[in-house]
C-alpha cells in the first residue's frame, strides 16, 4: 500500500474528488472536513503528509498547521497547505504556521501529485540526516 495521506478541507466534493485521485496513485487517503476532526485523526491514526485547505470554518488552515507542529507525535510530518485564498503574503503565512508547501486552487491532479510527493521525498531526507546525526554523535 502506498503512504497514508490525511486531506482535510470542509468542502466534500473537493475532499472526494482529491480522495478519489490519490487512491487511484496508490496513496491511502483518509479525509476531515474540519480541522478539529483531522487532530483527531492524525493522534490516533498518523498521516506520512497532510493536506490541508487554508479557509475553514473553526480552525484555519494556519491554526490546524501550527497544531500540527506543536504535537510531539505529528510534527514531522510534512503539510502541504492548498488554499483558493489570494494573498501576497500567503507563502509567507503557510510557511510561518510549519507548512513544507503552499498551492492554490484550482490546481491540476499532477501538480497535486508532484506537491504530495515532494513533500514524501523532503520528509524522508529530513528523518535521513536526522539519522546520521545521531550516529554522528555516538561514534563522536
Amino acid at each position: 500500500m502506498g503512504s497514508r495521506v490525511l486531506f482535510i478541507d470542509d468542502d466534500p466534493l473537493i475532499g472526494k474528488l482529491v480522495r478519489d485521485f490519490l487512491e487511484e496513485e496508490g496513496y491511502q487517503v483518509t479525509v476531515a472536513t474540519s480541522g478539529q476532526e483531522g487532530l483527531d485523526l492524525a493522534r490516533s491514526h498518523p498521516p506520512e503528509v497532510f493536506l490541508l485547505d487554508i479557509m475553514m470554518p473553526g480552525m484555519d488552515g494556519f491554526e490546524v498547521c501550527e497544531a500540527i507542529r506543536r504535537d510531539q507525535a505529528l510534527r514531522s510530518i510534512p503539510v502541504v497547505m492548498l488554499t483558493a485564498m489570494e494573498s501576497q503574503k500567503l507563502n509567507e503565512q503557510a510557511f510561518a504556521a510549519g507548512a513544507e508547501l503552499c498551492m492554490t486552487k484550482p490546481f491540476s491532479p499532477e501538480r497535486l501529485l508532484n506537491a504530495v510527493n515532494i513533500a514524501l521525498h523532503n520528509a524522508s531526507l529530513k528523518r535521513i540526516n536526522s539519522e546520521k546525526k545521531k550516529q554522528k554523535r555516538k561514534t563522536a
